[in-house]
């Protein structure tokens, strides 16, 4: 241990002495680990703002849906229906699914009676298309059960509707044609203002409780689609069985396929990033070698006399090679911490969460892995040259100079 610990001590020491010729090299270094370690965090929450996007509107990268191909018992009720297609998807076993019923309501509003469309679906929704209101709460279960509908609506609903005061004043909701149908509705939830996704006022309810909406009690009012978030692994044989199982129902025959959009681009922008990095990164590498083999050369009597006494050449190459790997790592450790500060600062995750990022990840531990590994082997590299340079200085030759 004291072989291993003996080195680093002294390589610190001759940092000090030398601080002043390598501190530019080292400042490049740590530049370079900076910029390696915060585009790898910020290419991956960039990735994960896209990806999330995407999501948004097309729901998770493995999710399967199943819709209504034709047939069927035409007196069979939409909740009879529903029964039938929820069951043989909860017979394999699938946390997270979702009913979708899109339909359109008028609304009356300051401006008017106005028309916002209108989505009946269920708690597992909200994992699956990534969805967060922004105040009040998502739909539950027991929302089914309500006499006053309740209804969580994006931003351009809530402010179409004068902003009532969640849970406590209703609103006025009417059929696509006429006044004569009217329900009290009471908004439970707002989501927050999204470009990406806010086309229209649009408002979402339990998809049991859609029935009790005005104008849709007609037979043949209510269509459901169905969604239900699986493992990637699985989802091809989840779809084929869902298929095969719902050829043929009392509610007619049901088709089952992926729902969802590819994200394989992603991964190609995060690696054109890590080269990036990595080129950057090569230039501040060579800096501190031109540094290093100055230094050595400067040291040529020190290195002369240490021989002298008795040093072998290996003390002497790992001594050299530890003041490279030494200033390095901590350089290295140094951009990495200003990597992280930067990526998680409260700007940059604002600047994320406005282009679509819902859920924000954990700086990637494989960024910070990287930096300082990337500082280590350019420590060795930097270090490696002047190190054997060192041990070929001869003697006599290095007293005489």
């Amino acid at each position: 241990m004291a072989g291993l610990i003996a080195p680093i001590v002294e390589a610190y020491g001759e940092l000090r002495v030398n601080k002043g010729r390598i501190m530019l090299a080292l400042i490049g270094v740590a530049l370079s680990v900076f910029i390696l370690t915060a585009v790898m965090g910020a290419g991956g929450m960039l990735g994960s703002a896209l990806e999330q996007s995407v999501e948004k509107s097309a729901g998770r990268a493995s999710v399967v849906g199943v819709n209504h191909m034709g047939g069927g018992d035409p007196e069979l009720t939409a909740d009879e229906r529903d029964e039938i297609v929820l069951e043989q998807i909860d017979r394999l076993g699938i946390e997270h699914r979702t009913r979708v019923i899109n339909t359109a309501v008028r609304a009356q509003t300051r401006q008017g009676v106005q028309t916002i469309e209108l989505q009946g679906v269920d708690p597992g929704y909200a994992d699956i298309y990534r969805v967060r209101p922004e105040a009040g709460r998502w739909i539950a279960d027991s929302d089914q059960n309500r006499l006053a509908p309740a209804i969580v609506v994006n931003q351009p609903a809530y402010e179409l509707l004068g902003r009532p005061a969640m849970g406590t004043e209703p609103i006025t909701l009417y059929g696509q044609s006429g006044n004569q149908q009217a329900v009290q509705a009471v908004v439970i939830g707002v989501l927050p203002a999204d470009p990406t996704t806010d086309w229209g006022p649009r408002a979402y309810t339990a998809a049991g409780s859609i029935d009790e909406m005005p104008g849709m009690d007609q037979p043949g009012a209510i269509i459901a689609e169905y969604r239900a978030w699986v493992p990637p692994e699985q989802a091809e044989a989840v779809s084929n069985r869902l298929t095969q199982v719902l050829a043929d129902t009392p509610a007619g025959s049901f088709g089952a396929g992926q729902h969802s959009a590819p994200m394989e681009g992603f991964e190609v922008l995060q690696q054109a990033l890590i080269a990036v990095a990595l080129a950057i990164l090569l230039l501040g590498a060579m800096g501190l070698v031109n540094i290093s083999l100055v230094t050595v050369r400067y040291r040529v009597r020190e290195i002369g006399i240490r021989r002298s006494y008795g040093a072998t050449g290996g003390r002497i190459f790992f001594g050299v090679l530890m003041e490279s790997v030494v200033a390095t790592v901590v350089a290295g450790a140094i951009g990495v911490m200003g990597a992280v500060a930067l990526v998680k600062a409260p700007f940059v995750t604002d600047y994320f969460r406005g282009i679509g990022l819902v859920d924000l990840p954990p700086f990637p531990v494989g960024a910070v892995v990287t930096g300082l590994l990337a500082a280590t082997l350019v420590g060795v590299l930097a270090g490696a040259l002047p190190a054997i340079i060192a041990t070929r200085i001869k003697v006599i030759d290095a007293i005489r100079s």
